[in-house]
């Protein structure tokens, strides 16, 4: 799935969380349950091969962040703490993939044993996602 989504979901979670630490954790299980969701991604490998695809990533990181910004300004610890949990599996993924830190390679293959992989096409693979996007926007606005 892409960062947009899982950034989304992240936010609405922590603003409807109790603590900070209910928002990380609950942010963190989201992120396992989307991914187990059929979808679709710009990337097929985290590893940065190209300049591209580190932008690509930049500009889906920034898109989802600035939907909460101006949803959620000011934002709240509780929030950003969903966020985190919501984003960590990707950049444990990234720094395991791109840098091989062993110490993250049993989180690279839980992630990888829950996450879909089957080819999606941008279409059927986009559905969840908006679904996902549209469902966190409504939870951030009535939060």
């Amino acid at each position: 799935m892409v960062i947009t989504p899982h950034l989304l979901a992240g936010a609405a979670i922590g603003t409807h969380s109790p603590n900070v630490w209910v928002a990380f954790c609950l942010g963190l299980i989201s992120h396992y349950l989307l991914d187990a969701l059929p979808h679709w991604e710009y990337l097929d490998d985290i590893k940065i091969s190209k300049f591209s695809q580190l932008v690509k990533i930049f500009i889906d990181f920034i898109i989802g962040a600035i939907i909460v910004l101006i949803i959620s300004w000011p934002l709240k610890i509780i929030i950003i703490s969903g966020i985190i949990g919501a984003l960590l599996p990707d950049f444990i993924e990234f720094f395991y993939k791109n840098f091989k830190i062993r110490l993250f390679r049993p989180l690279s293959l839980f992630h990888y044993k829950i996450h879909y992989y089957k080819r999606v096409s941008f279409l059927k693979g986009s559905i969840p996602q908006v679904i996902i996007v549209a469902i966190s926007i409504f939870l951030l606005f009535w939060g």
